[in-house]
């Protein structure tokens, strides 16, 4: 979802279908219940060039995290800038 922006290889391979890793900054969304939907900005996440699969490090989820916990419940939909 969203736009995405190409920063340089990492070497990785995917675990799905075997694709180059790429380190991308997009936009991604987290489906939390059947009413509610967290659009986190500008996130860095490693990307397949071939499938899409995507990972996020440790770090980086533990911050979505926090992200998560602060969400208003009687929301729709809410989107939050990821900020390092």
């Amino acid at each position: 979802m969203g736009r995405q922006y190409e920063a340089e290889e990492n070497g990785m391979k995917c675990h799905v279908c075997g694709g180059e890793m790429r380190n991308v900054v997009t936009d991604l969304p987290f489906k939390l219940s059947d009413h509610l939907i967290l659009v986190v900005k500008n996130l860095p996440v490693e990307q397949c060039t071939s499938c899409t699969e995507y990972l996020i490090e440790d770090q980086i989820m533990h911050s979505v995290d926090e992200m998560i916990d602060g969400v208003d419940q009687s929301a729709e939909l809410e989107v939050r800038q990821y900020a390092a």
